[in-house]
């Protein structure tokens, strides 16, 4: 008994200590909220004591303007043949509420849910004093370290104020925030609120090239926003996804499949507690954001009447449009570097339904709704020249981030590690499993090597030795490859890179046959681009040269072709992947394949793959194709992976395939290198000073020297390992008593 209740004389000193923990923490919740609602009434206080009045209000009046602002596009081949003779860019489409709103009254109550649930109802002008104590508390409560949700607490005026007076240059310090608030009561006193919000949603910017709600719209899904069916539940989420786009529109669209989808749910509850939609509705539509059926998708640039051979194409060549400031409301006539015959070849290639050349074994697409892409650049000059997907969404090509799966492992790993770490393709790795932090490093078909040579590695495509390689070298080091390549904008991570990525980087086809190409262009890589000139009723439009940028020095691109060279040999991951199988030379080109893998979660995605790619390089030019699951939580469509013959067939029959219509006319090349370095790494790779030193055409006697020092360190170190051997077995026997 005396036990029992020392036991509960010790809980209840815990309970109380806990209580009186909770106590001090909500007397310091109230106090930080109390000293920050008196900074802020000084600072306001003293600052209209000061000012009286913002300086700008004065000057902001709300401009009506009724005028649709477009660009009408004829889009031609490199022939001249059109790709696209009326294609039309809406830059701005005017919302207007009088007789009646042009768009739709879901979207208008939903805005005002997410954005300012009491902008019809308060009476006060300009501000919510609700709304702004709602944004002190959660501040207050983040900083904390509280699992909050940050609110803004501006109302629609003082947003509306931002865009008109601040535009791009906003810095959301106080001093801006107070600007605001004093101009926002000013315009509320000055216009209806009907008038305001029309004018905040034709100030929207909501892409980069557009102006207010429609012309966002018409855009990223291809209709205005005028006219939506409230009982399908496609266009609800269609609704919710461009009321939830305001507050971060960059990243929302890039990041589509992920932050878009998210803030999407999160609108969808906020129209369900607002009574906006019933709860049948909210079910339905979050049903179709999980969809994998592309009923939710951004279709951007997707245009009626165009042939869907050219869209994913002419979706490019207008993303590249829409970054230049070109005249309005006139027809510019823009010349392409693409061929349209070749694009309907590469369209058929990516549907699955151009003939198989008899030579390429085990060619063929596992399943028909697999979803497929394929990219083609001019290596030397950074031309697009094919662009094709069988998917309905035509920007899958350049906007479909996936996994690169081992693809990645010449850009990040083996390229840096030979530019700043001193690789050669006879430097001994590490060929068997090994843990990185809590990553256990496995091989296809967990089989391990021991100790290969890298070029071997490189070759097999073992992810042990990758990783070795990865880690010989600084995030710098790899970034300054990576941006260069330009694949460091995919990063998540900013300028740092994980292990994992070593293997599994994000990127998308267009990406990699861009980045593929330096291989074939000495170690530059050219901005690529669709676009060969512009052409309005005055005359041409002047052009910028695309830019060309140095990833790695010569001797580097030429000790990566050696080792990819092994890819396609004999001994390689990828014996059957040789565009041979066309009718080309082994030394006119590179490859490397990639595969990734599904998470545990996935259900039956046993000896399956979401992503399956092959990337491959020449002088002429660079292609990369993927074949994969039309989403990450069905593995039903998954190109199978194990064993290696079935993981080939799709990516083996849209590379050789692309590869054969591409060339078609031409004449391959053998790789030929020149005599740049990078300029800065001569402090950073030992072996360039050496390389300058050698004549530009007899590089070959660099791999006969690196031979010699792998070899010589090779042998000290079986030296050494053969004197430690015979020290520990005499130590071992000294101590058995034998000797």
């Amino acid at each position: 008994m005396a036990k029992k209740k020392r036991v509960n004389q010790k809980s209840l000193k815990a309970i109380k200590r806990i209580k009186a923990k909770r106590r001090r923490r909500i007397i310091l919740n109230i106090l930080l909220m109390i000293a920050l609602l008196i900074v802020l009434s000084i600072s306001i206080g003293g600052y209209i004591i000061g000012k009286r009045y913002s300086p700008y209000s004065s000057l902001l009046e709300i401009q009506d303007i009724d005028q649709k602002i477009t660009q009408s596009f004829i889009i031609l081949d490199n022939n001249d043949k059109p790709l696209d003779e009326n294609t039309e860019i809406v830059k701005f489409d005017p919302i207007q509420d009088k007789p009646k709103w042009n768009i739709n009254q879901l979207y208008l109550d939903t805005i005002i849910a997410v954005e300012d649930n009491s902008f019809y109802t308060r009476k006060t002008k300009g501000y919510s004093i609700k709304g702004t104590l709602g944004a002190v508390v959660s501040q207050v409560q983040r900083k904390l370290g509280k699992d909050v949700v940050s609110r803004g607490g501006s109302t629609i005026e003082q947003q509306l104020v931002k865009l008109m007076v601040f535009g791009s240059n906003n810095k959301n310090s106080i001093s801006d925030k107070i600007i605001q608030l004093i101009d926002a009561r000013k315009l509320a006193t000055k216009y209806d609120r009907d008038d305001i919000l029309k004018a905040y949603l034709n100030e929207l910017r909501l892409t980069p090239n557009t102006v207010g709600v429609k012309a966002a719209s018409i855009e990223l899904f291809g209709n205005d926003m005028s006219k939506i069916d409230t009982n399908d539940p496609a266009q609800v989420v269609q609704v919710a996804f461009m009321a939830g786009l305001g507050q971060s529109p960059s990243t929302y669209i890039q990041d589509f499949s992920k932050s878009g989808k998210v803030r999407t749910k999160t609108i969808l509850s906020i129209m369900e507690e607002n009574e906006l939609i019933n709860n049948d509705m909210y079910k339905k539509a979050l049903a179709v954001v999980d969809s994998d059926k592309e009923e939710f998708t951004l279709k951007s640039y997707k245009q009626k009447g165009t042939l869907k051979e050219y869209q994913a194409y002419i979706s490019k060549v207008k993303d590249e449009l829409s970054q230049l400031n070109l005249p309005k409301n006139m027809t510019i006539t823009v010349k392409t570097y693409a061929d349209g015959e070749q694009l309907k070849e590469l369209h058929k290639i990516a549907m699955g339904t151009y003939p198989q050349d008899e030579r390429l074994p085990n060619g063929y697409i596992e399943h028909k709704e697999s979803l497929t892409g394929i990219s083609v650049i001019d290596t030397q000059t950074g031309h697009i020249i094919g662009l094709a997907t069988n998917s309905d969404n035509p920007l899958i090509p350049y906007t479909a981030t996936r996994s690169s799966g081992s693809t990645i492992k010449p850009l990040l790993d083996y390229a840096p590690a030979v530019e700043y770490a001193g690789m050669t393709p006879d430097t001994i790795q590490n060929g068997s499993s090994f843990t990185i932090a809590d990553w256990k490093v496995k091989n296809y078909g967990n089989q391990n090597f021991g100790k290969v040579k890298a070029s071997y590695a490189l070759g097999l495509s073992i992810n042990s030795a990758a990783a070795e390689a990865f880690k010989m070298t600084t995030d710098q080091q790899k970034n300054s490859m990576m941006e260069p390549f330009g694949l460091n904008s995919y990063n998540p991570h900013g300028a740092s890179y994980t292990a994992e990525q070593s293997i599994n980087y994000p990127t998308n086809v267009f990406a990699l046959s861009s980045a593929f190409s330096t291989f074939g262009n000495d170690g530059v890589r050219v901005e690529p681009t669709t676009i060969k000139s512009i052409q309005i009723d005055s005359g041409p439009i002047k052009l910028a040269e695309p830019e060309r940028k140095r990833a790695m020095s010569s001797s580097t691109a030429k000790t990566m072709v050696s080792m990819l060279k092994e890819v396609t040999g004999s001994n390689g991951s990828e014996p059957y992947g040789g565009p041979r199988y066309t009718g080309f030379d082994q030394d006119t080109y590179v490859m490397k394949s990639g595969l990734s893998n599904f998470e545990s979660s996935v259900p039956n995605s046993s000896n399956k793959s979401p992503d399956a790619l092959l990337a491959m390089a020449s002088p002429e030019i660079s292609i990369a194709t993927w074949i994969g699951s039309p989403g990450y939580r069905d593995a039903k469509y998954a190109p199978t992976s194990f064993p290696h013959d079935t993981a080939n067939r799709g990516r083996l029959y849209l590379m050789n395939s692309a590869f054969k219509v591409m060339m078609e006319g031409r004449t391959a090349k053998k790789f030929e290198f020149g005599n740049e370095k990078l300029i800065h790494d001569d402090e950073a790779n030992r072996l360039i000073p050496n390389l300058d030193k050698i004549a530009d055409d007899d590089l070959d006697d660099v791999d006969i020297e690196n031979r010699k020092i792998d070899k010589q360190e090779s042998e000290k170190f079986d030296s050494l390992e053969k004197e430690y051997n015979k020290t520990k077995d005499k130590l071992d026997r000294t101590y058995k008593g034998e000797d």
